[in-house]
C-alpha cells in the first residue's frame, strides 16, 4: 500500500521493470529521429514513470510543490530551451496563449502567485510537447518518431498487466467493480494517458495498419479494464469512426455517404441504448429521463441526487453557485484565482469548464473553448485526415465534461499530441498521402 492508501505494486516488481523499461526508452530514443523526437519521447516517458512511482513522488518536496510538479516544470523548461523560436509563432497554437492571459490575470487579481507556478508550468508543457511533436513529424522520420513514440506508453500497458496479475485493483466511484490501473494513484491520470494511446495509433498515417489493428484493441481494452466511465465515454466518438470507415471499406464508393449516416446513426442509437443498461452506467439513464435539471442550489439536492455521477452534479452546483453568489462583478470575470478550489471545496471540480469558470471566470472559459475550437478548426484543415482527427478532438473535449485533464499532467501531454499531429496533416497538402519535402509553415492552419 502506498502512503496515500492507494494500492502500489511491489518495489520488487517495479525496479526490475522499471530497468527493463530505461532500456526500452534508449532504444526509442535512438530510433526517434530528431532532437525534438527524443524530447517528445521522453517527456511522455518520464511521466509515466514518475506517476507509477507516486508513492515517492507525489508528496511535497519544496513548500507546497510536489516532485512531479518539479518534475513537469523540469520538463517544460527543457522544452522551452530547445525549442525553434520560429515555432512560437505558430496560429493555431496562439490560443493556448489566451488561457495564459487568462491564468495571469487572475493570478494578478486575486494575488494568488505561488498558485500560479502549477497552471504556468502544465499550460506551458501544453505549448512546448505540442509543438515539439510538430516539429518532430515535419522534420524527421514520421514511422521512426510514432513507433518511438508508441513504446513510451509500453509502461502504462506492462504496469497494468502486473496489476491484473497480483490482483492490485483501486476501488471504483460508486457501483461497477474495480478499476486496474497499474499501481497510479488515480484512475483518471491512468485511463487519460491510455486514452493517449488510442489517440496516437488511431490518427497516426504512418504505422501499418496491422499495428493499429493491435494498438488500438489493446488501448480499448485496458480504457475498460481502468473502469473510468468518463475515459470510456471518450472513447466513443474515435471507436464510432473507426467502425464506420470499416463498413465504408465494404461498400462501393457512391454508397459509402449513405452508408455512414445511416450505420452511424444506428451504431450511436443502439451503442448508447446498451451503454446504459449496464450498472456502471445507469446514471446516464437516469439523466436523460429527468425532469428537474442537473444544475440546481446546492440545498435542494436530495440524497438520491448526491449520489448521481458520484456526486458530480452537486459539486458542479456548488462550484457554480459559489462564483455566481460569492463572487464579485471582477471575479465574475476572472475567477477566484489559480488552485482555489482548494480554499473552498474538498474535491476538484470534475469538469474543466466548471473549474475554469470558477477559477479563471468567464475570460478563462472563453480562452479554453477558443482553445478547443482552434483544435477542431485545424483538425477540419486536415484534408483526408480529417474524420478521424475531428473524432479525436471530441474523443478530449468529451473528457473534459466530467473529469479534468488540464489538472492532470497526462492529460496536458495526450492534448499537445493530439494538437502536434493535428497541425502536422494542417499543414500537409490536401489529399496528400505522401509526406512532402520540408517546407517551413508558421501557420499551417492556412494550408
Amino acid at each position: 500500500m502506498s502512503d496515500h492508501g492507494v494500492p502500489g505494486l511491489p518495489l520488487w516488481l517495479m525496479v526490475p521493470a522499471s530497468l527493463a523499461l530505461l532500456l526500452l526508452l534508449f532504444q526509442a530514443l535512438r530510433i526517434s529521429g530528431s532532437t525534438s523526437a527524443r524530447y517528445v519521447v521522453f517527456a511522455c516517458w518520464a511521466r509515466f514513470m514518475l506517476s507509477s512511482f507516486h508513492t515517492y513522488t507525489f508528496p511535497k518536496v519544496v513548500g507546497d510543490i510536489s516532485g512531479t510538479a518539479l518534475g513537469s516544470a523540469t520538463l517544460f523548461l527543457l522544452g522551452a530551451a530547445i525549442i525553434p523560436r520560429a515555432l512560437l509563432l505558430n496560429r493555431v497554437i496562439a490560443s493556448a496563449y489566451l488561457v495564459f492571459i487568462a491564468v495571469a490575470l487572475s493570478t494578478a487579481v486575486n494575488t494568488s502567485f505561488v498558485q500560479a507556478f502549477e497552471p504556468i508550468t502544465k499550460f506551458g508543457l501544453l505549448i512546448v510537447v505540442a509543438l515539439h511533436c510538430f516539429n518532430a513529424l515535419r522534420s524527421g522520420d514520421e514511422r521512426r518518431f510514432t513507433v518511438a513514440l508508441l513504446l513510451s506508453f509500453v509502461p502504462l500497458i506492462l504496469f497494468q498487466v502486473f496489476s491484473l496479475i497480483l490482483n492490485v485493483p483501486k476501488a471504483t466511484e460508486g457501483a461497477g467493480g474495480e478499476s486496474y490501473i497499474g499501481g497510479y494513484y488515480q484512475e483518471a491520470a491512468f485511463s487519460i494517458a491510455l486514452v493517449g494511446l488510442l489517440i496516437v495509433a488511431a490518427v497516426a498515417r504512418s504505422i501499418p495498419r496491422w499495428t493499429k489493428a493491435i494498438i488500438i484493441p489493446v488501448a480499448t481494452v485496458g480504457i475498460l479494464f481502468a473502469n473510468y466511465r468518463t475515459a470510456i465515454m471518450a472513447m466513443i466518438p474515435l471507436i464510432i469512426y473507426y467502425l464506420l470507415y470499416a463498413l465504408s471499406r465494404l461498400v462501393a464508393h457512391n454508397l459509402r455517404t449513405l452508408l455512414v449516416v445511416v450505420a452511424g446513426a444506428g451504431i450511436v442509437v443502439s451503442g448508447g441504448t446498451a451503454l446504459m443498461t449496464l450498472e456502471r452506467f445507469q446514471d446516464l439513464r437516469t439523466i436523460a429521463t429527468a425532469e428537474k435539471p442537473l444544475i440546481k442550489p446546492p440545498d435542494e439536492f436530495t440524497t438520491q441526487d448526491r449520489r448521481l455521477l458520484s456526486g458530480r452534479t452537486q459539486i458542479w452546483s456548488d462550484y457554480y453557485y459559489k462564483w455566481k453568489d460569492d463572487g464579485t462583478q471582477v471575479q465574475h470575470l476572472v475567477g477566484f484565482g489559480p488552485d482555489s478550489w482548494e480554499t473552498y471545496f474538498n474535491l476538484y471540480a470534475h469538469n474543466t469548464f466548471v473549474s475554469f469558470l470558477f477559477e479563471y471566470g468567464l475570460l478563462g472559459v472563453a480562452a479554453l473553448c477558443m482553445l478547443f475550437l482552434a483544435g477542431l478548426l485545424a483538425a477540419f484543415r486536415t484534408g483526408v485526415h480529417r474524420w478521424k482527427m475531428i473524432a479525436a478532438h471530441l474523443s478530449f473535449i468529451t473528457l473534459n465534461l466530467a473529469t479534468m485533464p488540464f489538472w492532470l499532467v497526462e492529460g496536458i501531454i495526450v492534448y499537445a499530441l493530439l494538437v502536434g499531429y493535428t497541425l502536422y496533416y494542417a499543414s500537409l497538402p490536401a489529399f496528400s498521402f505522401r509526406r512532402p519535402p520540408y517546407e517551413p509553415r508558421l501557420s499551417p492552419v492556412r494550408a
